[in-house]
């Protein structure tokens, strides 16, 4: 089973979990964040819960098509589980990498999914990235993100935050982001497992986390309101 609702849709989904999810399920959960297990677990604590990184470079279009651009591809952690998944997905257009380092992959998603809170806030999309200022604070920013993903263990080097910024600039200037697209269209947004754990966690570890700071109210109040 793939679940492929927004975090912040997990509740209004938990009557089909509930319905569908037995002790021999596994649900594949097509979600951003590092959370995943533990937030549809909640819900479903029945079955095998299997987390993936979504490497899926979609765009809605406004006639409601989805424009793929690039390949869709999704990393899983190397479990049996998830090995059932891997199966499942043999022969389709979606590619699975299953990987012995998930954690690791699943953070650096995480980081490059927190700078893309940027755009959300300044409704603009990859080409901003390309100006200093943004540039500056963006890097800035992935370098607090780093400093949490290290002291909660995780093996990130300190070329990441450059290299997820070469990503947006390198990107097509009109390459967006699902924050920015549900900003856009007045949706809830994904605030708090993309940027407001930055905060949370950093808080746990002792990291001062002064961007965010500042950035997870502005997004938590572009989301929820009120106002």
């Amino acid at each position: 089973m793939f679940l492929a609702v927004k975090a912040t849709q997990i509740e209004a989904a938990a009557g089909w979990l509930t319905v569908l999810v037995g002790q021999q399920t596994v649900v594949c959960v097509l979600q951003n964040g590092i959370e995943q297990v533990d937030r549809v677990r909640s819900q479903a604590p029945r079955g095998h819960i299997v987390p993936a990184v979504v490497w899926f470079p979609a765009q809605a279009q406004s006639d409601g098509s989805v424009r793929l651009r690039g390949e869709a591809r999704l990393t899983l952690p190397d479990t049996a589980a998830a090995r059932v998944v891997a199966q499942a997905l043999q022969g389709t257009r979606c590619a699975v990498d299953l990987a012995e380092n998930f954690s690791t992959l699943a953070w650096r998603k995480l980081l490059q999914n927190a700078a893309a809170g940027l755009m959300a806030l300044t409704h603009r999309r990859s080409g901003m990235f390309v100006r200093a200022d943004i540039a500056g604070l963006a890097l800035a920013y992935l370098r607090e993100c780093l400093a949490v993903a290290n002291a909660e263990g995780i093996e990130l080097g300190v070329e990441v935050p450059q290299e997820i910024l070469g990503k947006f600039q390198s990107a097509p200037a009109d390459m967006g982001t699902s924050i920015l697209t549900d900003r856009e269209a007045g949706r809830p947004l994904e605030w708090d497992i993309r940027n407001g754990i930055i905060a949370r966690l950093g808080r746990v570890h002792g990291v001062p986390t002064p961007i965010s700071d500042i950035l997870v109210p502005l997004l938590a109040a572009a989301s929820d309101g009120p106002g």
